[in-house]
């Protein structure tokens, strides 16, 4: 038996096939921008899903379960999608309506969640972490938030708890499209380290793949910005620590695949900050680690929303 995880991004949706053991038989995916809206976004999901079946030989009754991460605030009494600022979102009836998109059987096996819910349940089971106080920071277009206290997800009154990107950092900062100033997201997502280093540099192109370049090659202005974006994302996460005190704060997305270029830095900024500081416990802050790639996080946590 298979599951399917759909992780549905500011940039991209990701589709996923995962198998018994959790690793990703086969991903394929969509650009947000080409189905950004609601009708868009569930009918490419579910055409998608059904082509990545067909392509790897299978039948439908192979499909344990479909599992779809989604930003913002998922209501799993409803299946609506109540309020995703990232997507422009608001009181979407989106997994109903998946669910018949995909037609009987497969909407039958189809739930979905926050997806940095999504993400910390995936990491949280395949990372065999010995811990019941666990939270999961994913950086990415923002910043998503999944909290695990005694081995048990936290998703509050609404369903819309754990949103740490929109947790203000600079009362006197830039406008987010939540519609608040100086949330954290807007200082230290991936997003947001390009644009600053865009700003730094001056230049109109940059991606991941050249800042973490320019920084192993010891640009100067590449690593100021590097430094101020760890203070922003250091700032955020003793926050978090100060509040929960975990045992164990992960990071996930993308950009931590260079995370040997700023983890030291950023534990060394956290361990100043937190209330706990001379405390003989405290939070290890690492890297995700129970799925080989980082890029395949939300895939592999959306497939695994049912086992949370």
């Amino acid at each position: 038996m298979y599951r399917i995880g759909v992780d549905v991004g500011g940039t991209n949706i990701a589709i996923g096939i995962v198998d018994e053991t959790y690793k990703i038989v086969d991903k394929t995916g969509v650009k947000t921008s080409e189905a950004s809206s609601p009708e868009g976004m569930i009918k490419a999901i579910a055409t998608t899903v059904k082509e990545l079946i067909a392509r790897n030989g299978l039948n439908e009754s192979e499909i344990e379960s479909i599992g779809v991460g989604v930003p913002g605030t998922a209501e799993l009494d409803t299946g609506k999608i109540m309020y995703a600022n990232n997507l422009g979102f608001e009181d979407v009836p989106f997994l109903p309506e998946l669910q018949k998109a995909l037609g009987k059987e497969l909407g039958s096996v189809t739930c979905f969640d926050n997806d940095a819910n999504a993400a910390a349940i995936g990491e949280y089971i395949t990372g065999d972490y010995d811990a019941k106080n666990f939270v999961m920071v994913t950086l990415g277009t923002g910043i998503g938030g999944g909290i695990i206290i005694d081995g048990k997800v936290v998703r509050g009154i609404n369903y819309a708890a754990a949103e740490i990107g929109h947790m203000t950092i600079n009362v006197e900062g830039v406008d987010c499209n939540c519609g608040r100033r100086g949330c954290f997201e807007n200082y230290a997502s991936a997003t947001a380290l390009m644009q600053q280093a865009k700003e730094a540099m001056n230049v109109d192109d940059m991606d991941g793949e050249k800042f973490f370049g320019l920084v192993r090659e010891k640009n100067e202005a590449a690593l100021k910005v590097l430094d101020q974006f760890t203070t922003y994302l250091a700032e955020g996460l003793i926050d978090i620590i100060n509040i929960l005190q975990p045992e164990v704060l992960v990071l996930s997305g993308g950009i931590t695949r260079a995370a040997d270029l700023f983890i030291d830095q950023l534990r060394e900024k956290v361990s100043k900050g937190v209330y706990s500081r001379t405390s003989k416990k405290n939070t290890l802050i690492t890297v995700a680690k129970g799925i080989a790639d980082a890029g395949d996080v939300g895939i592999v946590g959306a497939a695994l929303i049912s086992k949370g």
